[in-house]
């Protein structure tokens, strides 16, 4: 994935690196969206007894960290 600006230790934004820059940057990058098709297929990897004895709220952590995980993939 390519980053979509940088940022400097002290808060400046650059759109782009600059050339032969001595600062430390660092990279900034945009997560895409995901489709309901996505979201469906992460939820259903993880959240396979969602309605079973109403168990689904201990699969809430595993189930965001998937989808972060899921949108940075592309």
């Amino acid at each position: 994935m390519k980053p979509v600006a940088y940022i400097s230790p002290n808060g400046i934004l650059y759109k782009e690196l600059p050339p032969d820059s001595l600062l430390k940057l660092t990279p900034l990058y945009a997560m895409r969206e995901l489709t309901e098709e996505e979201i469906r297929e992460v939820a259903d990897s993880v959240c396979h007894d969602w309605n079973k004895e109403n168990i689904g709220s201990l699969y809430m952590t595993d189930f965001a960290r998937a989808i972060l995980k899921k949108a940075n993939e592309k």
